[in-house]
């Protein structure tokens, strides 16, 4: 075993064997992480769609919900946005980044979103709808106008510059 060779010999097998192997193991870890990372950002959106296809139905006629809600997009112009054709927009970036409609439903009139834009992955107007909701049922309340929580509804992904998403059926 005096023989310098097949100790040089070990080594270089050693080094060669940990360069393969440590090769294997980043692209294994990366495709791991990237994996995740997917789970973890469809369950992201899959909950913010969720909370965006939440409605509220306020109990009176279209013309005083629509008082109402403009009101509401009036005071905060920075948040919120007339539109034409009787939406609202919720802005992120744009003025319309999401698109609310007052909607004739049985019970009264139903506020729902009706399309939001996808910004850094995924749609960026969960915050601002939950104020929006916020302040129109507290707006109705001031008038003594009932507010309940409507039927949810879902969204389509349609890809573009930049991608959105639009309501797939109307809540039952």
């Amino acid at each position: 075993m005096d023989n310098p060779v097949i100790y040089v010999a070990i080594i270089v097998a050693v080094i060669i064997g940990a360069m393969f192997l440590s090769r294997g193991l980043r692209r294994s870890v990366a495709q791991s992480s990237s994996r995740y990372g997917r789970r973890t950002a469809d369950a992201r959106v899959n909950g913010i769609l969720a909370e965006l296809g939440a409605t509220i139905v306020i109990h009176a006629p279209e013309p005083a919900a629509r008082g109402i809600l403009d009101r509401v997009v009036l005071a905060q112009p920075r948040s919120f946005s007339l539109l034409d054709h009787g939406g609202y927009g919720i802005r992120f970036v744009e003025a319309d980044d999401a698109v609310v409609r007052l909607i004739e439903d049985a019970a009264g009139t139903r506020m729902q979103v009706v399309r939001t834009t996808e910004r850094l992955g995924m749609p960026q107007n969960l915050e601002f709808w939950n104020e929006l909701r916020s302040r129109v049922t507290s707006g109705a309340e001031e008038q003594r106008i009932p507010v309940t929580e409507g039927p949810h509804h879902g969204f389509a992904r349609h890809d573009g510059d930049p991608a959105h998403w639009e309501i797939t059926r109307e809540p039952s």
